[in-house]
């Protein structure tokens, strides 16, 4: 089989395409000012329209599960990375585990300041001030995949052409 550099190019381009279309990820902490909770973590978000970003997946230590909007004290997954504040009213929800409890935890801004709001098993809530930060987390561009994948490539053709020669 004759080694076609048309055929690379179209093998990277389609990989390309799905690359193109990702979902942005952002990395949160939240650390009450009167000390029963804490938390931080990573939330994927996918722009909506201008710079507003629905929040479609969290991981972080304890983290369980994103509650769906709607799902847990009127939360709406709604993330305003370029505005302040950068959540709002409703705020976005998921579940933790901490030892042996389970929370539903619910981190809001009320227009004076940050706020998570707790459910645990026992059904106990509470409302505590936090102090909430976003920060951009680093994702590689396509074009950095696309710098990868013909570097692959590449090296494939030489060690294939080496190959060849010998035989």
């Amino acid at each position: 089989m004759r080694y076609s550099p048309l055929l690379s190019l179209v093998v990277l381009g389609a990989l390309a395409i799905p690359v193109a279309a990702h979902a942005d990820t952002f990395n949160f902490s939240a650390i009450g000012s009167s000390g029963p909770f804490s938390g931080a973590g990573t939330l994927t978000a996918t722009l909506t329209s201008g710079s507003d970003y629905i929040i479609t997946n969290i991981t972080g230590t304890g983290v369980t599960n994103l509650i769906a909007p709607g799902g847990f004290n009127g939360n709406d997954n709604m993330l305003f990375p370029t505005a302040t504040p950068t959540l709002d009213a409703h705020g976005f929800s998921f579940g933790e585990v901490n030892g042996p409890d389970t929370y539903q935890v619910n981190i809001f801004n009320d227009g004076t300041g940050y706020f998570a709001f707790l459910n645990d098993e026992d059904n106990f809530t509470q409302t505590v001030p936090v102090s909430f930060e976003l920060s951009t987390a680093a994702t590689p561009e396509p074009a950095s995949f696309i710098l990868l994948g013909t570097g692959i490539l590449g090296l494939a053709g030489v060690t294939r052409r080496k190959f060849l020669t010998r035989s």
